[in-house]
């Protein structure tokens, strides 16, 4: 996987009609954010988590430094 297809994501819950996500820590309390590593499918397109659930920008960074924001 090269480098440059790496990408940071932050994703934040939220509640739907039809769908939701939930963000929460190790014991449920509710988290502004989680932090993912995606890269892009070479077919689709679509970017595809590949690492989650850091809690911080912070966290993910120091992990996957060569992750672009």
């Amino acid at each position: 996987m090269a480098d440059h297809e790496l990408y940071i994501v932050e994703v934040d819950g939220f509640e739907g009609e039809s769908a939701s996500i939930s963000v929460t820590d190790a014991d449920g309390a509710p988290l502004p954010a989680v932090y993912c590593i995606a890269r892009r499918n070479d077919t689709t397109g679509v970017l595809q988590f590949v690492d989650y659930g850091y809690t911080s920008l912070g966290e993910v960074r120091a992990a996957w430094p060569q992750a672009q924001l």
